[in-house]
C-alpha cells in the first residue's frame, strides 16, 4: 500500500512531570512521502520521577480500526513502541494517538494526530539506493534506474522528488524478481559508467521495502557527456520578516554531465514588490521581476543566494511565490530544470479574522488563485488545548485544487466533498493566553484554491471561517468578498441600495435593505471594519481618515460593491 505522510501535529503535555507523556513521534519508512505499504510510526513516552504503572496507548486509525497497547516503564525513562497499519482503501485519514497514565489515575498524558493520504493500495513496493560518484564519493541526485520485472518489461524510474530523495517507488510487489541498474541511456548521455553490478530484488518486506538492495551504487566518469545536463537541486525563500523588510533567496544548480562544461542561464522570478540585492552576484541582472544569472562553463554545483527587500506593511501569512529555471546550451533532458517555492511573511497582526490575498475586484477574464489566511488568538485566561477552524468553500471555487500553504502551528485537515467543508485541526496546540504571552497566543493557517473556469461576470465569491477553542462556541470571522468584475460596474440590484449622506464626514446610513452586514475596505482592498446594521443604524466613520473607500453591503443572500467618498 502506498502512503503519503503530510502533516505531524504537536502534542498535549501534562501539567506535571510525574506522569507518562507523549513527547515524540518518530516515523518509520513513511518519513518520505509516498513510500511503502504500511503506515508505520513509533510512539515514544517519557516518564517523570515515578514509574509508569501501565500507560494505555491508543491509536485510532480513523478507518474503523484501532490498536491499544498497555506499557510499563521505569522512572525518568523514554520508551518507543512501533505501530503499523495497512489501509484497505485510498483516502485521507487523520489517525489519533492518545496516551493515558495509570500513575495519574487514567488522566490524559498526551495526544497527537497524524494525517495519512493513501493514494494507491497495490503498487507499494519501493527501494532506496544512494548513487555515489567515484572517486570523490559525492552523492548524485535524480539518477534514474532501469527496473526489469519478471516478464522482461523495463521501466525507467526517477527518485521520489527532485531534491535528493533516493527512494524509488511504484513497484508492484507481485512482479518479482526485479533486476535494477542505473539507466543505460542516462549513463551514455552524461558520460558515466556503472562500477557496481546490477542488483536483484527477489522479495519485498511487509512494509513494501525491497530486500537485498545495496546501500549505494557507484558510477564513474567515462570521458565526456553527449550534452550538458543541468539540475535545480534546491530552491528556497526564507526569513521574510516584515518588521525588518528583508528576506533571503537561495538556489543550487548542478551540471551532472561528466566533463561537459555548460554555458548556463539561471532565472529566478520574484513576486511583485520583492526587490533583490545582487551586489554579491556580478553576473546577475534584474528586469521585469526576474533575476537572470549568466554562468560560463558551469561544472559541478553552484549556489546562488541573495537578500531581498519588500514592504514592511505586508500582512502576516502572505504567501510570496517564487519560481526558478535553469538551461544550458544544447541541453536535452529538462526534467529537473524548474522549481516553484514559497515564503510566508512574518509580521504582527490582529487576531480572529480572515483575509483573502487578492483585492476585492478580481480579473473576470482570468482563472485566479485565491489565497486565504485565517488568524486566531487566545484572549482567555487558560491555554487552548485544541483549536479547530471550519471553513465552507464557495461553490465558485474548485475544491480539488485546495493547497495547504503554511501554518504557524502543526495542523491536519479534512475535506468533505459533499458539504464542501474543510476542517483544520490544531490538536494539542497549547495556545497560551495573550495576557501571558502575546506571541504564543496567536496562530494562523494559509491555504489556496483556484476559481472554477469561465465564471460569469460579477460572480461573487464569499468566505467565512468559524474558529473553535476547545468546547467554546465558535468565533465567527469577517466574511471575505471577491467579485469577478471591475470597480464601477453596477447592476439593477445595486441601484436599489444607496448610502446617505454621500459624501460624508461622520457616518452614513444604508437605504434599501432592512438589515444586513456592511464591510468597508480601502480603495486598494485592505480590510477596515465590519459590522451589522438595520434601517436605523448609522455607520460611524469618525475614526477613519479622509479618502475614497469601498463599501460591501450584504443582505438577502446578495452582495453589493459601492463606492463611498
Amino acid at each position: 500500500m502506498k502512503t503519503t505522510l503530510l502533516i505531524l501535529i504537536s502534542f498535549i503535555f501534562s501539567a506535571t512531570a510525574l506522569f507518562a507523556q507523549v513527547n515524540a513521534i518518530n516515523l518509520l519508512y513513511n518519513s518520505i512521502p509516498g513510500i511503502g505499504c504500511y503506515s508505520s510510526m513509533s510512539v515514544c513516552t517519557t516518564t517523570g520521577a515515578l514509574p509508569e504503572a501501565g500507560a494505555e496507548i491508543i491509536v485510532d486509525w480513523m478507518d474503523g480500526d484501532s490498536d491499544t497497547l498497555v506499557v510499563f516503564s521505569a522512572p525518568n525513562s523514554q520508551n518507543c513502541y512501533l505501530f503499523e497499519h495497512a489501509y484497505s482503501q485510498a483516502g485521507i485519514y487523520n489517525a489519533l494517538v492518545t496516551v493515558h497514565s495509570a500513575t495519574a489515575g487514567g488522566q490524559l498524558a498526551g495526544s497527537t494526530t497524524i494525517e495519512w493520504v493513501i493514494t494507491n493500495t497495490s503498487a507499494c513496493g519501493f527501494f532506496n539506493v544512494i548513487s555515489m560518484l567515484n572517486p570523490s564519493g559525492n552523492f548524485l541526485q535524480n539518477v534514474p534506474y532501469d527496473v526489469t520485472d519478471n516478464a522482461g518489461v523495463v521501466t525507467t524510474i526517477y527518485p521520489q522528488n527532485s531534491f535528493g530523495n533516493p527512494y524509488y517507488t511504484e513497484l508492484d510487489v507481485a512482479n518479482t524478481p526485479y533486476t535494477v541498474g542505473v539507466s543505460n541511456a542516462w549513463l551514455q548521455n552524461n558520460g558515466y559508467i556503472q562500477i557496481s553490478p546490477n542488483f536483484v530484488i527477489s522479495a519485498f518486506g511487509p512494509t513494501g521495502q525491497g530486500l537485498g538492495v545495496p546501500m549505494n551504487m557507484t558510477i564513474a566518469c567515462n570521458g565526456s557527456g553527449v550534452t550538458s545536463d543541468l539540475e535545480l537541486t534546491s530552491a528556497a525563500a526564507f526569513e521574510f520578516l516584515a518588521p525588518l523588510q528583508t528576506g533571503q533567496v537561495s538556489v543550487q544548480v548542478c551540471n551532472v554531465s561528466c566533463g561537459n562544461y555548460a554555458n548556463s542561464v539561471i532565472q529566478i522570478a520574484l513576486p511583485t514588490g520583492v526587490v533583490p540585492d545582487l551586489s554579491n552576484l556580478p553576473t546577475a541582472t534584474y528586469q521585469n521581476d526576474t533575476v537572470t544569472i549568466l554562468e560560463a562553463y558551469l561544472s559541478g554545483c553552484m549556489t546562488y543566494a541573495f537578500p531581498c527587500a519588500f514592504a514592511g506593511n505586508t500582512p502576516a501569512g502572505t504567501q510570496l511565490s517564487f519560481s526558478a529555471s535553469v538551461l544550458a546550451q544544447g541541453e536535452q533532458d529538462l526534467q529537473f530544470n524548474q522549481a516553484q517555492f514559497v515564503a510566508v511573511v512574518l509580521n504582527s497582526y490582529d487576531p480572529n479574522d480572515k483575509q483573502c490575498h487578492l483585492p476585492t475586484n478580481i480579473d473576470p477574464f482570468e482563472q485566479e488563485t485565491l489565497g486565504y489566511t485565517v488568524r486566531f488568538q487566545n484572549d482567555g485566561n487558560y491555554p487552548a488545548l485544541n483549536v479547530e477552524i471550519l471553513d465552507t468553500i464557495s461553490a465558485h471555487l474548485d475544491l480539488s485544487s485546495f493547497r495547504l500553504l503554511s501554518s504557524k502551528h502543526p495542523v491536519s485537515y479534512t475535506i468533505n466533498p459533499t458539504s464542501r467543508e474543510i476542517v483544520f485541526r490544531f490538536s494539542g496546540v497549547q495556545l497560551l493566553p495573550s495576557q501571558d504571552d502575546l506571541e504564543g497566543s496567536q496562530g494562523y493557517v494559509t491555504f489556496a484554491l483556484d476559481e472554477l473556469p469561465n465564471l460569469p461576470l460579477n460572480t461573487a465569491i464569499e468566505n467565512t471561517a468559524y474558529i473553535y477553542f476547545d468546547f467554546n462556541p465558535a468565533i465567527i470571522t469577517n466574511t471575505t468578498f471577491n467579485i469577478n468584475g471591475f470597480v464601477g460596474l453596477a447592476s439593477a440590484e445595486q441601484e436599489e441600495i444607496t448610502l446617505y449622506p454621500n459624501p460624508t464626514n461622520e457616518g452614513f446610513y444604508i437605504k434599501g435593505l432592512p438589515q444586513g452586514v456592511v464591510t468597508i475596505y480601502s480603495i486598494s482592498g485592505q480590510y477596515i471594519k465590519h459590522q451589522k446594521f438595520d434601517a436605523q443604524t448609522k455607520i460611524d466613520l469618525s475614526e477613519m481618515e479622509s479618502g475614497v473607500y469601498l463599501v460591501q453591503v450584504q443582505g438577502k443572500g446578495v452582495s453589493y460593491i459601492l463606492k463611498k467618498l
